[in-house]
């Protein structure tokens, strides 16, 4: 019967929990196998190792954005929806409350498969790794433009706007992986993608009967065949919630695998911007993942994102007109000298000291990265 998908613990991958069928699982680890494949090269930082597309790949797995507190997040309560669901579905169900226990698990299936491919996170993520295989810049809301008023155009902060669809989304990922010559991305995002199902399922206009999944209005053409169908047999439905499921556990894997990647940086200070001077240094959390960055200015100037499950923290930051991060740095020198337009011509560089330590940051000659004291190192991790 149908393949059991379950989050494990507090991470953000989704994996085979329970098969009754050994081959089964073998096909899901090899369909996971083989999207890990296509979307490894997009968490290859290695492309482009200049310090500014290595802090643009930061801005798109950190999800640079606005100040929050805790709570606001959609992505950690996505996790915990997917979790419980998954959870409902493998425990003992008893036959007095389930008369047909396969059907209420495809049931949840079917309400998580719809989640997942609702999800902002995939969709942003994928789009942002493309743009930056292209030589763009990270982007807040990479699909910002395919937004549409709805009704006449007002202006102001209350003019109601109609956020693209998931088709949208990855058309426009499908365009991004052809210009970046990754089409892979796009065929491989695109086939695990039903609008027909998910549309059915979260309007109540299906149902379940006799091993079919059956469609009450709408038509379904699957690839296989040359005409359209109000029916879904189980393995077909099958086939496209382990390949949805296959395809997530790849990206989440690899996405979290790369936010781990980066603790060879922990305690690094990285020269950043060669003509204001200033400093680069990531932010790893309690598990030694990637959450955040600070920039260190000679002017006493420190920017900073942070984003945790208690919020996300920003200072001395702004975001321009098209999306990317840009830095507020303080004060301009009124003479400045040679080392720098945020030091006056009769002054010494003052960077200011990194929060949880003693140490003050410098600038260094010859240019290269250098990491902070073994006695300071670890004081300033985010929670």
């Amino acid at each position: 019967m149908f393949a059991l998908y379950s989050p494990v613990g507090g991470d953000t991958i989704l994996r085979c929990e329970k098969m009754t069928e050994h081959t089964k699982e073998t096909v899901f680890n090899e369909r996971v196998r083989r999207y890990a494949e296509i979307l490894n090269p997009l968490f290859d930082p290695t492309v482009d190792m200049r310090v500014d597309r290595l802090f643009e790949f930061a801005c798109v797995l950190v999800r640079a954005g606005g100040i929050q507190t805790g709570g606001w997040d959609p992505w950690y309560e996505s996790q915990a929806t997917l979790r419980d669901l998954a959870n409902l579905a493998t425990i003992d169900l008893p036959s007095d409350l389930f008369p047909n226990p396969d059907r209420t698990r495809m049931r949840l299936s079917l309400i998580q498969y719809c989640h997942i491919t609702e999800m902002d996170l995939p969709y942003e993520l994928v789009a942002n790794l493309l743009r930056l295989r292209l030589g763009k810049k990270y982007d807040i809301d990479p699909f910002s433009h395919l937004a549409r008023y709805i009704g006449k155009k007002q202006e102001g902060p209350f003019r109601r706007v109609k956020r693209p669809s998931p088709r949208m989304k990855l058309g426009h990922i499908v365009e991004l992986s052809e210009a970046a010559r990754m089409s892979e991305v796009g065929i491989a995002f695109q086939s695990i993608h039903d609008g027909v199902i998910r549309n059915a399922v979260y309007h109540s206009d299906y149902t379940l009967a006799d091993g079919e999944f059956r469609l009450s209005k709408d038509f379904r053409r699957p690839n296989a065949k040359r005409y359209s169908s109000q029916v879904v047999s189980f393995k077909e439905l099958d086939d496209l919630l382990m390949g949805a499921f296959a395809f997530y556990t790849a990206l989440f894997s690899l996405y979290e695998r790369c936010r781990k990647s980066f603790f060879d940086f922990e305690d690094v200070l990285v020269p950043y911007d060669p003509h204001y001077k200033a400093l680069l240094q990531f932010v790893f959390d309690s598990e030694h993942r990637l959450v955040g960055f600070r920039t260190y200015w000679p002017n006493q100037s420190l920017g900073e994102f942070c984003r945790t499950e208690r919020g996300c923290s920003g200072v001395n930051l702004f975001f321009n007109s098209d999306g990317s991060i840009n830095f507020m740095v303080g004060l301009y020198a009124s003479k400045p000298g040679d080392f720098s337009p945020l030091v006056e011509h009769d002054a010494q560089p003052a960077y200011t000291v990194i929060p949880g330590t003693s140490v003050r940051p410098y600038w260094p000659e010859p240019l290269a990265a250098y990491k902070l004291p073994r006695a300071d190192q670890g004081q300033g991790a985010a929670t």
